[in-house]
C-alpha cells in the first residue's frame, strides 16, 4: 500500500464546547489556531501600513478602515467561535451560527467578546498542556526479554 497524505482539518482541531451560561454553549477553537494567528498578523500589518500614511502628530482615516473592535470581532467570529447552541436573536428565536452572526454578537456584547478571548486562550493552554503531558510520558523500559509471540516461538526479532 502506498503512503498517502490526508488533509488535516485545522479549523476546529482542538475546539471545545464551553458553557457561556446555563442555556448557551459555544464551540471555541484555541487562540493558537493557525488561521486566526495568520489573520491577526495580517490585520496588524494593515494597521501599521495605514498608520504610516500619516505624518507625526497628524491623524486621519483611510477609506474603508474599520475599528479595532470590528476587526477583532471579525477575527474571533471567523476563527475562534466555531458554533453555538442556545444563542437567541432579538425576538427570542434560536439564532443559527454563522461567522457573520458571531462577529455581530461579539461586537455588540462586551461580555461575549471577553468570553471568546478568554475561552479561546484557555482552549489553547489546555491543548498545550495535553501536548506537554503526552511528550513528557516515557515509554516503558525494555529489558530485552522476549514477550508475547516472540517468547512462545523462540524467534529473534532482530533482522540480519
Amino acid at each position: 500500500m502506498a503512503l498517502q497524505m490526508s488533509k488535516k482539518a485545522q479549523a476546529v482541531a482542538g475546539a471545545k464546547w464551553v458553557d457561556f451560561d446555563a442555556d448557551t454553549k459555544v464551540l471555541l477553537a484555541g487562540t493558537d489556531n493557525i488561521e486566526y494567528r495568520v489573520a491577526l498578523e495580517r490585520y496588524q500589518r494593515r494597521v501599521a501600513r495605514n498608520d504610516a500614511k500619516f505624518g507625526e502628530g497628524s491623524v486621519g482615516v483611510v477609506t474603508g478602515e474599520v475599528t479595532d473592535l470590528q476587526n477583532h470581532a471579525m477575527l474571533l467570529g471567523q476563527y475562534i467561535v466555531k458554533d453555538w447552541k442556545g444563542v437567541l436573536d432579538e425576538e427570542g428565536n434560536e439564532l443559527a451560527y454563522s461567522p457573520d452572526a458571531a462577529s455581530q454578537l461579539i461586537e455588540g456584547n462586551v461580555e461575549f467578546l471577553l468570553f471568546a478571548l478568554r475561552g479561546g486562550a484557555a482552549v489553547a493552554a489546555e491543548a498545550e498542556e495535553e501536548l506537554a503531558d503526552t511528550v513528557g510520558k516515557q515509554s516503558p523500559d525494555s529489558n530485552g526479554k522476549k514477550i508475547g509471540r516472540a517468547a512462545k516461538s523462540g524467534t529473534s526479532s532482530s533482522k540480519a
